[in-house]
This record gives C-alpha cells, sequence and structure tokens, in this order.
C-alpha cells in the first residue's frame, strides 16, 4: 500500500508516497495487461489519473505577480513536481528490457502513451493466439498427465496476459480434446447438475487411464496366453487333426467380441481389437 504520510485530495499527492509503492511485476514482453491493472488502480486509488492524459494540459508555467511583473505559477511547479514523481514511479516498475524504449520520455502521459503503443496491439494478438490454441489442442497419442499440462499451459499464458480463463472454458477445452475412448466421462461431465471443477475432471480423466491401462495389459496377458495354449494344441493333435478338446478350444477363443469385452472389464474397442489379432 501507499504509504499515507500526506493525504491525497483531488490529485494533490506528496510525491514521498511513491517511494514505498512497489507493484508485484516489472512490465515486460509477457505481462503487459497484469502490469497495466496494478498501475491503474494505484493511480486511481489516489486520483492522478490526468497525468497519465496527453490531453490533460498542466497549469500555466508563469503568471502576472501583483507588481505586473513574471514569475513561477505555484500550482505548475507542484504539477511538475508531482508528474516527475509519478513518472519516476512508473519508470521503476519497468523492466531493463524495456526501458530503451522509453528514453527521451520525460512525462508519464508520455511515457504511458509509449508503453500502450509498444504493448497494445502486441498483447491482443498474443491473447488471439493463445485463444487459439487453447481450444485446438487435442490429445492424440500424449499421456492424460501431458495433454492437461499443455492445457493448463495455454490458460497460465492467458492469464500472463491478464486474461483469466474461467473454469468453465478450461473444462470445455479438456474434454473437447480428448478422444472417444473418453466418451463415457464427457458425458458424466457435461450432464452433471453440479458443475465440475477442473480439479475434479482432472481427477477423473487420470483414473480414467490408469483403469484404460491396466485392462488392456490384462487383454494382451489374456490373448498372449490364449495364443500359446492354441500353439499347444496344434502341436500335440496335429494341424490336420485336432482333437475334440482342440476344437472345442478353437470355438471358444472365436467368441464374438462383445463377450470378450464384457469378461475383460469393458475395454476400449481399439486396445480389444489389438490384443485379439
Amino acid at each position: 500500500m501507499f504509504s499515507m504520510a500526506c493525504s491525497s485530495v483531488d490529485g494533490v499527492v506528496d510525491s514521498r508516497i511513491f517511494s514505498s509503492k512497489k507493484i508485484s511485476v516489472l512490465l515486460d514482453d509477457s505481462n503487459y495487461l497484469l502490469w497495466r491493472q496494478q498501475v491503474l488502480l494505484a493511480v486511481k486509488a489516489h486520483k492522478l489519473q490526468r497525468f497519465l492524459d496527453e490531453n490533460q494540459d498542466p497549469p500555466t508555467q508563469f503568471i502576472s505577480d501583483d507588481s505586473g511583473g513574471c514569475c513561477e505559477n505555484p500550482e505548475f511547479a507542484h504539477f511538475e513536481q508531482q508528474d516527475s514523481a509519478l513518472a519516476s514511479w512508473l519508470l521503476s516498475s519497468i523492466s531493463p528490457s524495456v526501458l530503451p524504449h522509453l528514453i527521451g520520455m520525460d512525462t508519464s502521459a508520455k511515457i504511458w502513451k509509449a508503453v500502450v503503443a509498444l504493448y497494445g496491439s502486441k498483447t491482443t494478438s498474443k491473447l488471439m493466439f493463445y485463444r487459439r490454441t487453447l481450444h485446438s489442442q487435442r490429445k492424440g497419442e500424449m499421456s492424460m498427465k501431458d495433454f492437461l499440462v499443455k492445457i493448463k499451459g495455454c490458460c497460465d499464458h492467458l492469464a500472463s496476459c491478464g486474461e483469466i480463463i474461467s473454469e468453465h472454458e478450461h473444462i470445455t477445452a479438456i474434454l473437447n480434446g480428448l478422444p472417444p475412448d473418453y466418451e463415457s466421462v464427457i458425458t458424466i461431465v457435461i450432464s452433471s447438475q453440479v458443475p465440475y471443477t477442473v480439479q475434479g475432471v482432472v481427477s477423473m480423466l487420470l483414473d480414467a487411464e490408469a483403469r484404460q491401462q491396466l485392462v488392456s495389459t490384462e487383454i494382451s496377458s489374456s490373448a498372449n496366453v490364449v495364443s500359446h495354449q492354441t500353439l499347444h494344441i496344434k502341436q500335440s493333435t496335429g494341424a490336420n487333426a485336432p482333437s475334440k478338446s482342440a476344437q472345442c478350444f478353437s470355438t471358444s477363443v472365436k467368441l464374438p467380441l462383445s463377450v470378450w469385452h464384457y469378461r475383460l472389464g469393458h475395454p476400449c474397442r481399439a486396445d480389444l481389437t489389438k490384443a485379439l489379432k
């Protein structure tokens, strides 16, 4: 907070208050909107907005005195003192990599205008890029953990630009990027009367992936057992004269996929087909 040794009334603030006010971020290429938000809140709290507006003319520098001569206007002197204090504070909130762009800017309004010109359009482009990236993410062959990390990374990039992604939009981006194997999870989430949190969806998806991997392993093991038993029967009876037991086993191996699907814990169709080839 500002050190309020002196009060502020209608934009009249002791310049010493700026020495103790530090914002949490230094302006760089990645955080313009966050920096802008904090600066504006501090400026508005002390009614100093006029110092950031180039269209606001300062008081006349010189006025006539009682003797008809010319002297410096006390209001101008105070305005200049305050503007210089605010300008110095603004520069102290900017990272060294950005400061060279502001050389020669000697008023708060000039500094503010230069920063807006430098980052305003860039930030808009970044927001559009990060939002497109967020909603185009697909799990594909990635692990669920890696996919969820990529989604969160997009949300974090947007937040760094001042665009906070809601829980609803975060969850929507996750669900839209899932393959058909997770259709049952998607249905549960979107049909729930009580909205899921991001963490709730994340936990559900990680658990679903773990179950799928377990079932896939069991299917592979079962298929290997079937393959070895069939080979043993053929070697024992001869390929041209299968015994009754061999015929019976062969019939059981050729059960419909739906039966295997039920017996093996409802794996996804792709895993089941692959394992029984």
